[in-house]
């Protein structure tokens, strides 16, 4: 197919993975979703230890 001044148009399929890895909002987006990670992981884990400091003193 071509446009209309004749010049051949840019395929349409998916972009290759390192054409998506030189997108800045990627690894923004990465980025975000590991320190979601990391604060919940980390108030899980202090929760864990809360609750067995407390069971611990209580018994």
């Amino acid at each position: 197919m071509t446009t209309d001044d004749g010049e051949p148009e840019e395929p349409t399929g998916r972009p290759s993975l390192r054409v998506v890895a030189r997108d800045r909002r990627v690894w923004a987006i990465l980025g975000i979703v590991a320190a979601v990670l990391v604060c919940c992981c980390s108030a899980a884990v202090g929760l864990a230890i809360s609750w067995s400091g407390g069971l611990l003193g209580a018994g």
